[in-house]
């Protein structure tokens, strides 16, 4: 009986451990590159944390490497940009609001922010029809 409870005991350990990290794992869905049709930008989103953004306007073509952060437990999903290292938003990051739309299309919504302590103020609440950006999963 001693054996069947240490075993009972084993399994139970490693179910709720795996269900803790799955919640702490960065989420697959996001990973891979999305492309805005309007504006024609891309992003990559990578497992690390970092992310690419790519500008291909005929005004502006840039490339740039940051990072980002994903709350989950949040309704609509934050996400921030931050660590950007050139352009106009050098030194300042981006708070803001994204939704799943489906499994190959993600909502943004996002204000620039100087420092973190205006993060929650600033973070949209709702997407703005004239900010949201609609991306489409590349396969």
């Amino acid at each position: 009986m001693q054996r069947f409870s240490s075993c009972l005991n084993l399994i139970l350990y490693f179910t709720l451990t795996m269900c803790v990290s799955c919640k702490t794992r960065p989420s697959h869905y996001l990973i891979g590159t999305w492309h805005m049709p309007l504006g024609n930008q891309d992003m990559i989103f990578k497992s690390d944390s970092r992310a690419r953004g790519i500008f291909n306007d005929m005004v502006v073509a840039d490339t740039f490497d940051i990072k980002y952060r994903l709350n989950e437990h949040m309704v609509p999903n934050q996400i921030d940009l931050y660590n950007f290292k050139i352009g106009i938003l050098k030194g300042k990051a981006l708070a803001g609001i994204l939704e799943h739309v489906s499994k190959d299309s993600i909502l943004l919504d996002f204000h620039p922010i100087e420092s973190w302590a205006e993060a929650d103020s600033a973070r949209p609440k709702a997407f703005n029809p004239e900010n949201k950006r609609y991306l489409i999963k590349q396969p």
